[in-house]
């Protein structure tokens, strides 16, 4: 088995995935207890470690690593923490491809087939919207400084009364306030502080400290008026009978109110309908890339890191080298809260 305390992360994975993941703690065993403990290991994305980029990184640890990786693709997981998975389907999603064998397959006619390759379709377009909202959030000085502190409360929490991750909003079905719940004060003030931040940010929960999960466009609205209606975001109500034209303007009203919306919370006004998002979803990728590789060392990691994660970050992202290191330029520049320094991400 891997180091490290093991966190509270949900429910067991299912059986066959504990055997891969034991079969390989087994074969591996001087490796996994050369991580550091107390943290998450993730897969290093394949298309960053099938060349030889990160052989000076690992020496002769580059094939374990390797099939680290082909394992967790295999259990469409991203890593593990302790003895449990992590998953983030924000890196593990793939697009739907229908051909003419999966339809017969599952009986549908060439129009139902139709129909649901372009409703994945708009759903792949909200995925990738989504990756930029999580870079962008990755580069946010007052979000992180949020997330660090939610993670000092949680962890100033006994280990047997702290939350499972993934961590989300607790709701009392019976209508009674989290605090008349039947949980530890300190823990149910944490419940409490927890859903604060996650309606503060727009999310639906924390995967890990490092992987949140921005909450998504409901169309339509699939969601009654209740305890779950997500309360961060624009509601907007369309009758059925209603004639939308085009000169309503619907969708400067929305940015309107996102702004709005975004000043009353106290956040940054980037926040309101983030602009650019192919570009903070890539700087999101390469922020995944460097963890994922410097989660494996105690200090810094060995010399020459910093270039070798450049050079495996470039077919990774399909940028040249000097694209990569202008997106390290930038994710600096922005946790530094200089982001409008940056033309290329204002407009």
């Amino acid at each position: 088995m891997p180091p490290s305390t093991t966190p509270k992360t949900g429910p067991s994975p299912i059986q066959w995935t504990t055997q891969a993941l034991n079969a390989f703690w087994t074969a591996h065993a001087d490796w996994a207890r050369s991580l550091p403990e107390n943290q998450p290991h993730y897969a290093i994305p394949a298309a960053a470690i099938q060349g030889p980029q990160l052989q000076r990184v690992f020496g002769e640890k580059l094939e374990i690593e390797r099939e680290f990786t082909r394992l967790c693709d295999a259990n469409g997981i991203v890593g593990v923490w302790g003895t449990r998975t992590v998953a983030y389907h924000h890196l593990t999603r793939q697009p739907l491809q229908l051909d003419s064998t999966l339809l017969a397959a599952y009986g549908w006619t060439a129009q139902q087939g139709a129909a649901i390759q372009t409703a994945a379709g708009q759903s792949d377009i909200a995925h990738d919207r989504l990756l930029g909202v999580v870079g962008w959030l990755l580069t946010e000085p007052v979000f992180l400084n949020d997330v660090a502190q939610l993670q000092a409360e949680y962890e100033a929490l006994p280990a047997c009364t702290r939350p499972n991750f993934p961590l989300g909003r607790v709701v009392c079905l019976d209508g009674s306030d989290l605090s008349e719940a039947e949980f530890p004060a300190a823990t149910a003030a944490f419940a409490v502080n927890l859903r604060q931040f996650l309606d503060r940010w727009g999310l639906t929960q924390l995967a890990t400290w490092d992987l949140p999960n921005p909450q998504g466009p409901l169309l339509p609205n699939l969601l009654p008026e209740g305890p779950a209606r997500p309360a961060y975001g624009i509601h907007i109500f369309v009758p059925l009978h209603y004639p939308l034209q085009g000169d309503d303007d619907l969708l400067g009203r929305v940015r309107e109110f996102q702004q709005q919306q975004a000043a009353e919370l106290g956040l940054p006004p980037g926040v309101a309908g983030i602009a650019h998002h192919a570009l903070y979803a890539q700087m999101f990728r390469l922020i995944h890339l460097d963890r994922a590789v410097r989660g494996r060392f105690q200090d810094r990691g060995p010399r020459g890191i910093v270039s070798a994660l450049e050079a495996a970050a470039a077919p990774y992202l399909g940028r040249g080298g000097d694209s990569v290191h202008r997106l390290w330029k930038w994710i600096r520049t922005c946790r530094r809260g200089d982001r409008l320094t940056i033309r290329r991400l204002q407009g």
